[in-house]
């Protein structure tokens, strides 16, 4: 995992100022990233069609990113805009942090209620939901009805799996609940998990910034693009884009799991050793990070690693199936098979991974015991899970539709308004 982080390393730093030079040699020029464009549109043949797109988003990706750094005087301009337009009543980038700072207290607000709610009304919670899934599946089936045959064959389908699936598992919700109760409140023990969990969403921002720095000039260059000249010598490297695509969800996954593995290593210090992990910031919320970067880290990399190529997979033939080149029914079976089974691999990693934070076991070790919980348990295990993540699912949704109207309200009483370029970037 190391020697791929250095890898993407050197990308960034051999073709990066190569394109950077490209760009701004052709800026200097008069600009051709149009004919650019439009020769890569053209550009297809057989198998064309996909590298084409996507040379056509790389050539667009590396105007965004490094357009605006190749002419000072271009940056001059643009503060003079924003300067002689700042009397027009709108202050688009402080209104808008002024929103998310807003809108980030509300949603902290309503999600630790809601996990107070959780724990006393956990039972009830799920009730709510299987009750939810039967209303929301009824208002999809009736709005069907309208639209077409097929859509509403679909809904009255959908209300009646979700009636029967209602019906089935009412007995298990007391079991389910108890299981609810018990985690919410390791949680909320250790509300100190929610700076891991909010570290790591600023830690996959900055990955996401970093490999686009990184991938879109390695594409650019081994592709022999050339703003100026208006044309791309090769098509894209399909095994350079596929690793490429492999890195990204790699380390995305990496994170994701290494927060999964702590907050399962804090869950069971709790259930075990209750006094050394019982404060905001008990010292298993530090122990278990620590565990989870280190002795687990090569676990979680090995089950991230099968879950990235599984979805790199999936990119690459969603791509190739929607750029029209053919085969489209089997590209698109073969994308529902990938992604089943990228689904598969995901919901076993999320057993695993709690086995190797609770236990310290490795993936290999934590997956065979995996296999036998299933064996043992059956469909147990499964509905449990599956009736506690309906309720996150519903806390979920409206925690964000609480946050949503409350940023609506504010933004219309204190008359917050976002410009047309504003609106255009979120639109594009």
């Amino acid at each position: 995992f190391y020697l791929h982080l250095i890898g993407m390393v050197a990308c960034a730093g051999v073709y990066a100022p190569q394109m950077f030079t490209n760009i701004a040699a052709n800026m200097d020029n008069g600009g051709g990233e149009r004919e650019l464009l439009d020769s890569s549109s053209m550009s297809g043949n057989n198998h064309g069609l996909v590298t084409s797109r996507l040379m056509s988003w790389v050539v667009g990706a590396s105007q965004q990113i490094f357009g605006g750094l190749s002419s000072t005087s271009l940056l001059s301009n643009r503060a003079l805009e924003e300067e002689n337009d700042a009397n027009d009543g709108t202050n688009d980038f402080n209104d808008l942090l002024l929103l998310l700072s807003i809108s980030a207290i509300v949603a902290c607000v309503i999600s630790s209620l809601a996990l107070t709610v959780m724990i006393s009304h956990a039972k009830g919670m799920i009730m709510c939901s299987l009750v939810f899934n039967i209303l929301a599946s009824l208002v999809f089936m009736i709005g069907a009805f309208f639209v077409s045959p097929f859509g509403a064959i679909m809904g009255i389908f959908l209300v009646a799996f979700n009636a029967y699936f209602a019906y089935v598992v009412w007995g298990r919700i007391p079991f389910a609940a108890c299981n609810l109760a018990t985690a919410t409140s390791a949680v909320k023990a250790n509300l100190g998990l929610s700076f891991v969990a909010y570290s790591s969403l600023i830690t996959m921002f900055c990955w996401s910034a970093f490999w686009l720095v990184s991938a879109v000039p390695t594409i650019y260059i081994t592709s022999g693009c050339d703003a100026q000249a208006g044309a791309c010598e090769n098509e894209a490297n399909g095994l350079v884009v596929f690793l490429l695509l492999v890195s990204f969800y790699w380390t995305y996954q990496v994170i994701q799991n290494t927060v999964h593995v702590t907050v399962a290593g804090v869950v069971g210090t709790w259930w075990y050793v209750p006094i050394e992990a019982s404060s905001f910031c008990s010292r298993s919320i530090g122990d278990s990070y620590f565990r989870s970067l280190t002795y687990s880290f090569g676990s979680i990399c090995l089950g991230s690693l099968i879950v990235a190529i599984v979805e790199s997979l999936v990119t690459m033939v969603r791509n190739l199936r929607e750029s029209g080149d053919g085969g489209s029914v089997f590209l698109c079976i073969a994308e529902c098979l990938l992604a089943l089974l990228r689904d598969i691999i995901e919901y076993f990693n999320t057993w695993a991974f709690t086995y190797v934070g609770v236990y310290g076991y490795s993936f290999i070790e934590a997956g065979k015991n995996v296999m036998s919980l299933f064996k043992t348990r059956g469909w147990t295990t499964i509905i449990t899970d599956t009736l506690a993540q309906s309720v996150l699912s519903l806390v979920s949704v409206g925690v964000g539709l609480i946050t949503g109207i409350t940023s609506l309200i504010i933004s219309y009483t204190h008359g917050m308004v976002f410009g047309d370029e504003l609106g255009a970037s979120a639109a594009a």
